[in-house]
């Protein structure tokens, strides 16, 4: 048999598509390619409405079966084709979309469903979701991607126990709590070029904005949540990490107010070792500055504000300087010479230790539940030093998270234990050294159409923190996994505009969540024996579940492979 295959992200595009709608599929379908290799021959295609029935054409001419499978959502999914197709998709809810909107009949997926005629989910509980749909004798089938045996030889080269200690390389940028220095009063980053591969500045002019809809407001550090025209600072000495290395003359352009006290005084900004006094009024005014910077910097400084409460104020906080943007140009001759030198991207190291917590997900989809996962984790080791959260973040831009981070950094401190996000590419060997560290992957998502993270760590025989719910329900168990609990509340389609609430999803239980940390780090201290078979369990379930002969034989019935 021929399979004809499609996934709307491709390698090349994989680095500028993290994090995009779509971007896992690709996942999914390399996932699935040694299966279906092992089934029969495999073709990708670019663009399915022009070479699909060309080839289905071929194979009936000489007399050879072919199928194609889309991995796509349904809406995404061609429709109309004369060869046989089948889409492989993932669903995190207990309804489909039924229901037409913007004049697609394709957002109605019933539609869809009925142009081909079957379809394969990665989960029993889209199937369900499906059949509730289309009725009882539609044909859907259940197959997880088959991830076990590429994790499989992970298990001979390494100890059940996490390594004591790892050190390992990323391309891309590590946020580090240790790398800063948070008091009520204060939020100050140690060494910015550490942790950031921020590149060359390339000359001329750039502006950064900082309201809500503005990806920079993600750079600022001691300010409070943007709002629709930019945003307040909150300590006593904010900044703003520049996304470039600045050298040489640099003028800034800054649009800002004073707030109460700071009204009408005089502050200072300064990059490095410079340092320049402005002074703000009661309006939004543009001030300039220029430095000459004798070294690479980043950071823009804030000092001099007068944080005193305003008796009677309708607004409580404290407030010091109003930021609506930051306009930046750099000598035009110098910023050449600096792009000569712009190395690209370079590798930067990071050492893991202790009872490390990891999770892998995309930071700008809500479903993920991250920020309940940070609170619960430094609620639960608030005064413990030797506890370490990872967040491998999967999205191509840092400032997706950046200032939500951050801000959780002030509003969790003090604590003792520590927080590491990874923005960057891992290749097989730093992602093998990531899964060595691990103690517990944590997942404490609000619905799940597969997880394939969780899949490939249990595979190695790492224990979970997760709750029991939609497509996790097919995997975690109790034996491998500390359960957290949860409940259904009301959701939206995710990719519906209207926003309508039309399906379920699950509320983590945060009080479970947090006590499950508290559990995972008494059984890794202290009972070794539970742990490994945590372990086991773990290893094992993903064996009967996700190996390639187990998935062949469920695709080979189902798509009447002769």
């Amino acid at each position: 048999m021929l399979f004809i295959v499609y996934s709307q992200v491709s390698e090349e595009q994989l680095k500028q598509s993290l994090g995009m709608p779509e971007y896992s599929y690709y996942f999914v379908l390399k996932g699935f390619l040694p299966v279906l290799r092992e089934l029969g021959k495999v073709v990708v295609v670019k663009n399915p409405e022009q070479e699909v029935d060309a080839i289905y054409d071929d194979c009936l001419k000489r007399g050879e079966d072919c199928v194609f499978l889309t991995f796509s959502p349904p809406n995404k999914s061609a429709i109309g084709l004369r060869c046989p197709t089948v889409c492989v998709f993932a669903w995190e809810f207990d309804r489909i979309p039924d229901e037409v909107w913007d004049g697609d009949m394709k957002n109605d997926w019933r539609n869809v469903f009925m142009d081909h005629g079957r379809a394969i989910t990665l989960s029993q509980y889209s199937a369900n979701a499906v059949k509730k749909a289309m009725g009882p004798d539609f044909h859907v089938a259940s197959i997880p991607v088959p991830v076990w045996d590429t994790f499989a030889t992970y298990a001979i080269r390494h100890n059940p126990f996490p390594t004591a200690k790892t050190e390992m390389a990323i391309r891309g940028n590590i946020i580090d709590s240790r790398n800063y220095v948070i008091t009520p009063e204060s939020f100050e980053i140690k060494n910015s070029f550490e942790g950031f591969n921020f590149k060359d500045f390339p000359g001329g002019t750039s502006r950064m904005g900082f309201s809500l809809t503005d990806e920079f407001r993600a750079y600022l550090g001691g300010f409070y949540d943007p709002e629709s025209w930019g945003t307040w600072s909150r300590v006593e000495k904010p900044w703003v990490l520049i996304p470039y290395k600045l050298n040489g003359d640099v003028c800034l352009k800054i649009r800002a107010r004073g707030y109460a006290a700071n009204i009408g005084k005089e502050i200072f900004i300064s990059m490095g070792n410079e340092k320049q006094n402005i002074t703000l009024s009661s309006d939004f005014t543009e001030t300039t500055a220029s430095f000459h910077l004798k070294k690479a910097e980043n950071i823009l400084k804030f000092s001099g504000l007068d944080l005193s409460p305003v008796p009677d104020a309708r607004d409580s906080r404290s407030m010091g300087v109003g930021l609506h943007f930051l306009e930046l140009t750099a000598d035009a001759d110098q910023s050449d010479k600096m792009q000569e030198a712009d190395s690209g991207d370079a590798l930067r190291n990071i050492s893991l230790d202790g009872i490390v917590y990891t999770s892998v997900f995309n930071p700008c989809d809500d479903r993920k539940n991250w920020i309940d996962m940070v609170k619960a984790f430094c609620a639960a080791f608030q005064d413990v030093e030797d506890t370490t959260l990872v967040l491998k973040m999967t999205h191509h831009s840092v400032s997706s998270f950046l200032g939500r981070l951050h801000f959780l950094f002030q509003q969790m401190w003090p604590f003792k234990c520590r927080i590491v996000a990874l923005h960057g590419y891992l290749d097989d060997a730093e992602y093998e050294k990531l899964i060595a560290a691990t103690s517990f992957y944590v997942n404490a998502a609000r619905c799940e159409g597969l997880c394939l993270p969780l899949m490939e760590f249990m595979s190695c025989g790492k224990p979970a923190i997760a709750p029991c719910h939609t497509s996790l329900a097919d995997y975690v168990e109790q034996s491998s996994t500390l359960l957290v609990q949860s409940g259904v509340e009301p959701a939206i389609w995710p990719h519906d505009p209207r926003e309508l609430f039309r399906a379920l999803k699950y509320r983590i239980d945060w009080e479970s969540l947090m006590n499950a940390y508290r559990h995972s780090y008494e059984i890794v201290k202290n009972k070794p024996e539970a742990y490994r078979e945590m372990a086991e369990a773990a290893r094992l379930k993903m064996k009967d579940y996700s190996a390639l002969s187990t998935v062949e034989k469920q695709l080979q019935r189902f798509l009447d492979v002769k």
